[in-house]
């Protein structure tokens, strides 16, 4: 069944949402969709008149509770970016915090275009996996600009960690707030190394094989996604 993600509840659909109903999928009224906002997601049935697509509420569905997962991205490239954005949605993280790092290649220009883009790709892919919510997406200049302090628990991703696996950070608690860092394609620097530990931050490895940046936190997003299922 589809879904559409609105800003309130106020029984419309507009934009290219109301174009994808009329247009691409053919509805016709009564056809049944969900619709979503601020966390909540509900059965209902649709009416076309004209250029005007509106709704009426069938029913409230209930939502699983998942994890608080803050991904946050050393920058990379442009394609990998909508690559994570993507997947990232997919696997469940609640935010995507894109940011520069000493060794990243790539250079934050022209955000506001670039967040547009990529907030488009994460919609799509939340109306695809069934999300209840779109997840928070912004873009940082520099890791510093981030405030680490609103985390429970921080959780970096790093190649020369080699005896502590994801299973350490169990038990979950889906009270806390979890920060998850990626570096970028050149990796964690030794002085950021040395700013997460002043953070109290648990390092992690992902396993013997070295991952892409850009897949890295799908390991611990699945991670996640697997606990959240016992």
């Amino acid at each position: 069944m589809q879904r559409y993600f609105v800003k309130d509840m106020n029984n419309k659909i507009e934009g290219q949402d109301a174009h994808h109903i009329k247009r691409v999928m053919r509805m016709k009224d009564g056809d049944q969709i969900i619709v979503c906002a601020h966390k909540q997601c509900v059965l209902a049935s649709i009416k076309i008149n004209d250029k005007d697509v509106s709704y009426q509420i069938l029913k409230t569905l209930d939502q699983i509770e998942m994890y608080d997962v803050t991904l946050i991205q050393g920058l990379p490239k442009k394609n990998k970016m909508e690559f994570v954005s993507k997947y990232a949605t997919m696997f469940g993280a609640s935010s995507i915090i894109f940011t520069g790092m000493q060794r990243s290649i790539a250079k934050l220009e022209n955000k506001e275009h670039k967040l547009k883009r990529l907030q488009t790709i994460s919609k799509e892919a939340a109306e695809l996996a069934h999300r209840a919510y779109l997840p928070y997406m912004n873009m940082e200049k520099s890791i510093k600009d981030i405030d680490f302090n609103i985390f429970d628990e921080i959780i970096v991703c790093d190649e020369d960690e080699e005896q502590v696996a994801l299973k350490a950070i169990t038990p979950l608690n889906k009270q806390k707030k979890y920060a998850v860092v990626i570096g970028p394609e050149g990796g964690i620097s030794d002085q950021e190394r040395e700013m997460f530990k002043s953070l109290n931050a648990t390092f992690v490895t992902l396993g013997t094989h070295i991952l892409s940046t850009e897949s890295a936190s799908l390991s611990v997003l699945s991670f996640f996604m697997h606990e959240n299922n016992k």
